[in-house]
């Protein structure tokens, strides 16, 4: 058997994803599939089982890594964006704190759906995710506006 070619990284090269500050982030449902609720217009959100076990999770992430605050995050239908604070360096890596977030959030969704005897999808996750760090105060300022401004371009 031939082994699988090296994927490429995404992340900035060289660069500590551990390192004390802000990081905007995109993750994606699995897919692209809408699968965390639906968007009326000039509304919330209107969240999924799904969407809900996300939301709970996501603002459950400052009680599993005390060293870590989010500062801006909205959940979309097919993907959610935030601004991840690490407070403190070298405590923990974005990557784990994301790995960790989309286990722990599949998990809890899966639970339900397995009770109400609901087959569950093998993972509701896009592989990967995107992320940008935030080098400034205009920047920072710059995300939580485009994000805060998701819903209406949606």
């Amino acid at each position: 058997m031939e082994p699988l070619p090296q994927r490429r990284s995404i992340r900035y090269n060289g660069y500590d994803y551990s390192m004390a500050g802000c990081y905007a982030l995109t993750i994606c449902a699995r897919d692209k599939a809408h699968l965390f609720g639906t968007l009326p217009p000039n509304a919330p959100l209107v969240p999924s089982l799904l969407g809900q076990a996300v939301l709970a999770e996501l603002t459950a992430l400052p009680t599993h890594y005390p060293t870590v605050r989010l500062d801006t995050w909205m959940v979309m239908p097919n993907h959610l964006h935030l601004i991840l604070v690490l407070t403190r360096n070298q405590v923990v890596a974005v990557s784990q704190i994301v790995g960790s977030f989309k286990s722990r959030s599949y998990r809890r969704w899966r639970q339900g759906e397995l009770a109400a005897g609901q087959v569950a999808p093998p993972s509701c996750w896009q592989r990967n995710y995107h992320e940008r760090i935030i080098r400034d105060a205009a920047e920072l300022d710059a995300h939580r506006r485009y994000i805060h401004a998701n819903p209406g371009r949606w």
